[in-house]
């Protein structure tokens, strides 16, 4: 026992001895350690405060990221799956959607007819003036359409986004200096005597710049942490182009151009996957500051509005076109006074064949007619985002989208105006309202849509 005890006694010894040796070689400031210089109490109990709060901000960063890498696997994962489920076949245009646009443009054609035939008349004796023109650029778009539709779209995706931005921006800053004001807005530049109107080719423009942006930078905007960088790449960079085209439209005092582009381009940002929460947050603080700026500079605007919103608007003055347009509607009845029997057309609504289009529709074919027009519309609608989910790849995917969605958003907004539903502010009808320049680039850019649809998928067979 002596013995026992002896050697538990040295042993005892030698681990205080031990310990005080590796205390000896730990370094100053090492808790407990160092012969000299040890940390005192208090920041000793200061460290063990703070590092719990380090470790846990260290962990959540990385849980985040974690969280981030996941969803990243598991979309691609999702991505493969759905891909080895089907095949690719590049075939043919879409035919339905190339029916629907067929048609359309050819419905288009013979309301210009009537619609312009008594205007033509009185200018220059001829019923026919409109049509003519109107014919004319219909088949310069056509051929656009065609050639369009042969291009593959993975050209577009490389020169196109740039290059047609870049296009409609330098046109923009022309129209300042030597376009043409037609009314308030100056909107037109004018070669002989063809017009360019170039807000309709920014249109296309922002929608190939945020598409091919959208594709490029996925998978930087899904990986994103913190605040600044998911802020800085799904909201600041693809918002800067929607200021820079809208900015431009609203110095020509194109109040629709500028609301039609900032509602397209924010569609395909939260299609594209942008962050919800700061994409609409930027936008209402965005859209309210630019409209009040634009009401302030151009009291016209605020008469507009003030003139829609007042009961005792005078219909002899401001409120004239949208009285007789609304007479227009009322006056067709359930089928129509029949085509070619319009009475406000004679020079009771103004631009009768041009943004008024659909008022002299009415009339003429009815409630029955502007029932078909609508489901006619919205079957375009309805096959564009076929196409769009069948596209090969995120950037195919944004430009049919917004393509699409530029043509039904217009077609309604301009409805609307028609039906004394919004404030008048100037917007055609796609296809179907008179136009230069606007039905070329809306032809050419269903070329876009058809070239895309030849790329679509079905199940495998095997």
């Amino acid at each position: 026992m002596a013995d026992k005890k002896a050697t538990g006694g040295d042993n005892s010894s030698a681990r205080r001895t031990g310990n005080a040796r590796s205390a000896a070689r730990r370094p100053a400031g090492y808790p407990g350690g160092g012969r000299t210089g040890g940390p005192s109490n208090g920041q000793a109990a200061q460290r063990r405060r703070t590092e719990p709060r380090q470790v846990a901000s260290t962990g959540r960063r990385e849980l985040v990221r974690t969280r981030a890498e996941l969803r990243t696997i598991n979309d691609e994962r999702r991505e493969k799956e759905w891909q080895s489920g089907v095949e690719r076949v590049r075939g043919g245009v879409d035919k339905i959607m190339l029916a629907l646009v067929i048609l359309l443009v050819t419905l288009g054609a013979i309301m210009v007819f009537s619609a312009s035939y008594p205007t033509g008349l009185s200018e220059s004796g001829d019923g026919f003036k409109y049509l003519k023109k109107h014919l004319i650029y219909a088949g310069i778009g056509g051929v656009a359409m065609v050639l369009a539709s042969f291009v593959p779209f993975r050209l577009y995706k490389r020169w196109g986004p740039i290059a047609v931005y870049g296009i409609a921006f330098v046109l923009l800053a022309a129209v300042l200096v030597i376009g043409t004001s037609e009314g308030e807005a100056k909107r037109w530049i004018y070669i002989g005597s063809f017009s360019v109107q170039p807000s309709e080719i920014m249109k296309i423009g922002l929608v190939l710049i945020l598409a091919w942006y959208i594709d490029k930078y996925k998978d930087r905007m899904k990986e994103a942490t913190g605040f600044w960088e998911k802020f800085k790449y799904n909201t600041l960079y693809p918002f800067g182009f929607i200021a820079v085209a809208c900015g431009m439209v609203m110095l020509e005092k194109h109040l629709s151009g500028t609301i039609i582009l900032a509602f397209l381009g924010i569609s395909v940002m939260l299609i594209g996957g942008c962050n919800l929460k700061y994409t609409l947050l930027t936008s209402a603080v965005g859209g309210a500051l630019a409209v009040g700026v634009f009401i302030m500079k151009n009291p016209y605007a605020l008469k507009r509005l003030v003139t829609f919103t007042s009961e005792d608007v005078d219909i002899l003055g401001e409120g004239w076109q949208t009285h007789q347009g609304v007479l227009a509607i009322g006056s067709g009845g359930l089928f129509g006074l029949g085509f070619g029997q319009s009475n406000q057309k004679h020079s009771y609504v103004s631009m009768a064949h041009n943004d008024f289009i659909f008022s002299i529709w009415c009339e003429e074919l009815g409630f029955i007619g502007a029932l078909f027009l609508i489901v006619l519309f919205v079957a375009f609608i309805w096959r564009g985002y076929v196409i769009a989910m069948r596209a090969p790849d995120t950037f195919s995917t944004l430009l049919v989208f917004g393509a699409v969605t530029q043509v039904g958003l217009q077609a309604f907004l301009n409805m609307m105006v028609v039906c004394d539903i919004i404030p008048n502010t100037g917007i055609s009808l796609p296809f179907i309202s008179y136009g230069g320049s606007s039905l070329i680039m809306l032809m050419a850019e269903m070329g876009l849509i058809l070239s895309i649809s030849r790329h679509f998928y079905r199940k495998k067979t095997i």
